[in-house]
């Protein structure tokens, strides 16, 4: 299965996103809110085996750290060849440098610092998205108490994401 770790934003911080989300148009995808997620680390391809020991390494590392807040903002920005709008996030570092320590050997080592963004829209085919989608001001926090374990299948016209495991943070 192709699989990542992610967190997801809270009812409230979709609700915020929601309203810098562009419009469905003809060079425009946005990205489906019941998906919209922070990925900590991808991991391409894993056997059921490569999966439960993920899992397994990150409920570790996980275990002992404390619930934390994400900000995303504080503007939309165009990634990829302006093929991506979206939204940085900070807050997960912590999480994220506990769960390379703890899943070495899963996968390539992370170049540079982790950056976490959460994706709004796609360009549709070759295209490109318009500069004026970059830029949008967001100001929104969600509360993280777990991280999750996802599949995802590439679809014709999305990926479709499954959670596999939930790994609850120690509580604050």
């Amino acid at each position: 299965m192709r699989a990542f770790l992610a967190i997801y934003p809270d009812e409230h911080a979709r609700g915020e996103l929601a309203l810098v989300v562009p419009e469905d148009a003809d060079g425009v995808r946005p990205t489906d809110m019941a998906d919209w997620h922070v990925t900590i680390r991808f991991f391409g391809e894993l056997d059921g085996d490569q999966a439960r020991a993920v899992g397994d390494a990150a409920e570790e590392a996980l275990a002992p750290l404390a619930p934390c807040t994400v900000r995303l903002g504080p503007m939309t920005a165009l990634g990829t060849g302006a093929k991506v709008l979206f939204v940085p996030a900070s807050g997960a570092e912590q999480l994220a440098d506990a769960l390379d320590a703890a899943i070495d050997g899963f996968a390539p080592a992370r170049e540079g610092p982790y950056r976490g963004h959460l994706t709004l829209a796609r360009a549709r085919g070759r295209g490109r998205l318009p500069g004026s989608l970059s830029g949008q001001p967001v100001a929104v926090t969600f509360g993280v108490t777990e991280v999750a374990l996802v599949a995802s299948s590439l679809e014709p016209d999305r990926a479709v994401h499954r959670v596999v495991r939930r790994f609850p943070l120690a509580a604050g």
